[in-house]
């Protein structure tokens, strides 16, 4: 049973959201329940990668919200953070392995295949350098240290392309340098960065060539930031941020204008409760929650002068 989620549009002319919850992820017993989370999606498959933390293994889900496998309980593996996936199903699980963080190389079904070292990283930015989160776009790989604020990009074959150390772009619009720290992270297709701060209430899109740009402010009403976690596009460019407090995924469109929002804290199934991270794909968006409400799942369509095809 689905429920309908109206949510108003910005202005006059401006898109339109509108989202509909269809159904929490799954398995033969029904709702999986989960806290906190880890998404990512394939869009090749299909199929959504969950890192369940709390019970030490990778999901997989799925377009139906059913549960199709399940790995992660490998000693080979060490204690899985993180997965990407190539186009072809290929994985690379980051993990923690005796405190330091590791690249696997593994099959779909999450098989340890072979470990990705990391071949010519600059000495000065490898300092320090610990991935929380890694994402796959386009050949590369992103591997982001979220407390230090840098991303590292990598070919398959482990082979450094570009590094980013956001820092003291960031901390330039701190309060408090120490707030200058990535909450979510992910890529978007045309291999834009895409991050929040929680503790700065701002959001941040970073382009290949560097160039930062910042949005977002602090307040509790529609399309204001609280406590943001999750960020995530789709194939079109629209920005999905959850926030934590206010227990909603809002929407902005490839200008970062606000779209729209949706969720809302509450008990019912339509309803979320400290929505930390948000993945989109094929016009279903996914969101991991606290409290052990899992990961729900909504359908959302996005009609207007500024979304052409949605």
């Amino acid at each position: 049973m689905t429920s309908a989620i109206a949510a108003a549009p910005a202005g006059a002319g401006a898109a339109e959201l509108r989202a509909a919850y269809l159904f929490n992820l799954s398995d033969v017993n029904g709702a999986i329940p989960m806290s906190w989370a880890g998404l990512a999606y394939d869009r090749s498959a299909g199929e959504l990668y969950v890192t369940d933390r709390g019970a030490g293994e990778v999901r997989v889900f799925r377009q139906s919200g059913i549960e199709v496998q399940s790995f992660g309980d490998d000693e080979a593996l060490g204690t899985v953070t993180d997965v990407a996936i190539r186009e072809d199903g290929e994985l690379f699980v980051l993990a923690l392995k005796n405190g330091r963080a590791v690249l696997e190389r593994c099959s779909y079904r999450g098989e340890p295949l072979a470990p990705l070292a990391l071949r010519g990283v600059p000495a000065a930015f490898a300092k320090g350098f610990a991935p929380e989160a890694i994402r796959y776009s386009g050949g590369k790989l992103y591997l982001a240290d979220k407390a230090h604020l840098k991303v590292l990009v990598a070919d398959t074959d482990g082979g450094v392309q570009a590094t980013y150390d956001l820092q003291a772009k960031v901390a330039a619009e701190a309060k408090n340098r120490d707030d200058a720290r990535m909450t979510g992270f992910a890529v978007d297709p045309s291999g834009n960065l895409l991050f929040t701060a929680g503790p700065m209430f701002r959001a941040f899109v970073v382009s290949p060539a560097g160039e930062v740009r910042g949005f977002g402010t602090r307040g509790s009403t529609p399309g204001k930031f609280n406590v943001v976690a999750g960020i995530a596009a789709d194939e079109r460019g629209y920005l999905y941020v959850t926030d934590l407090l206010r227990a909603v995924v809002m929407v902005f469109d490839p200008s970062l204008e606000f779209v729209g929002e949706f969720g809302y804290r509450g008990e019912a199934p339509e309803n979320l409760i400290a929505p930390i991270d948000v993945s989109v794909g094929k016009g279903q968006v996914f969101v991991a929650q606290g409290a052990m409400r899992g990961v729900s799942v909504f359908r959302v369509e996005i009609a207007g002068p500024d979304a052409a095809g949605g």
